[in-house]
């Protein structure tokens, strides 16, 4: 019986003794990085809750061009590829240019995109009021109400974090509604490149402070977050260690109970 308590006694020790090193470790890890994990908890919350639809904005935005009337202009399409035989996509639309809907083609090449007058097949250059007047197409108004706008930028050289680089040029438009809704049109064509809004913006800097890639927030494999990851493992596994030796020392107490 002896020999069993002191054989126990030793091994408690042992085992306390371990704890609290551990038990350190456990700690400072937790309150070293215990902010990140708090972050990635409401964050996380936060992308799961929202649905993806309404933050890609959709509801925001409508049709603009109008479905084509005069099919002849399509006879021209021979003629826009020879001229263009870099040409990678050639669309003929109805899009509202300089105060009137009218069938343009628009060409794709691979490092350009532009409007063609349909007859002449000279380019056609869009102006603010174009696109001022394309917006208030595109935009899809709020209970009726009449569309407000509050600013329109030529941006040529520098995108906003919420715009990747690779539309440039464009043209923002800022709609002053409860939204907060800015479109941004292509200034060669016109076309609505992408949408962008309160909620938007708000789950933006989640993913961001999600995925600790605080500049591109594309990357989800930065230096932060792998060590991030590594130091939360470590706080699973000394928490962990500890559960199971609090489990083992009630365990032999109530040994020694009997």
């Amino acid at each position: 019986m002896l020999k069993r308590v002191l054989f126990g006694c030793r091994k408690i020790i042992k085992m306390r003794a371990k704890a609290w090193n551990v038990r350190k470790v456990h700690r400072w890890l937790t309150l070293l990085f215990g902010l990140q994990l708090i972050i990635w908890a409401v964050t996380g919350a936060f992308m799961v809750l929202m649905q993806l639809p309404y933050i890609h904005g959709n509801h925001l935005v409508q049709e603009a061009d109008r479905p084509l009337e005069d099919f002849s202009v399509a006879a021209r399409f021979q003629d826009v590829v020879a001229t263009y035989p870099a040409a990678t996509n050639v669309l003929l639309v109805n899009r509202f240019i300089h105060d009137r809907f009218q069938h343009v083609f628009q060409v794709t090449t691979e490092s350009d995109k532009f409007l063609l007058e349909p007859d002449s097949l000279e380019l056609v250059e869009l102006n603010e009021l174009d696109i001022q007047a394309l917006a208030h197409l595109y935009y899809r108004p709020i209970d009726g109400q009449e569309p407000h706008l509050l600013a329109v930028d030529l941006l040529t050289q520098e995108a906003p974090s919420e715009l990747n680089p690779r539309h440039l040029p464009v043209w923002r438009v800022d709609f002053g509604d409860r939204r907060q809704t800015s479109l941004y049109l292509s200034a060669q064509t016109g076309e609505l490149v992408t949408k962008r809004h309160r909620a938007w913006r708000w789950f933006d800097i989640a993913w961001m402070l999600h995925i600790m890639d605080y500049q591109e927030r594309q990357n989800i494999s930065t230096p932060w977050i792998l060590f991030f990851t590594v130091s939360t493992f470590l706080i699973v596994l000394s928490g962990g260690y500890l559960l199971i030796r609090h489990f083992l020392i009630r365990k032999w107490r109530m040994r020694w109970k009997r």
